[in-house]
């Protein structure tokens, strides 16, 4: 764990040493997700990437991703991650209980 303190300008932004890059395994221009952790902390998660061919799906699903953008004012790709979450959620929890019940 790395300590930063988070500076403003225009905008606020945290400033890694290369050396601070390296051990968290990061490269310069890698895209960060952050959440508010309780105690005040912010934890920060790098991105990743995945390829998507979306000509195949059908209308009713694009649709539902247009709607669901639209709704909760996300995009689409913000949609999608909240999508793909729930359904590891859901997996881990399966997995969760499968264990239990053969217990």
């Amino acid at each position: 764990m790395i300590t930063k303190s988070i500076q403003k300008n225009e905008e606020y932004f945290i400033q890694f040493t290369d050396e601070e890059l390296s051990k968290l395994g990061l490269e310069k221009g890698d895209k960060l997700d952050w959440s508010l952790n309780e105690d005040g902390s912010v934890t920060l998660k790098k991105w990743t990437t995945i390829d998507l061919d979306m000509s195949e799906w059908s209308k009713e699903l694009l649709m539902f991703l247009i709607q669901e953008s639209i709704e909760k004012d996300l995009t689409i790709n913000e949609v999608i991650v909240e999508i793909i979450e729930k359904v590891i959620e859901n997996y881990q929890n399966d997995l969760a209980n499968d264990t239990v019940s053969k217990a």
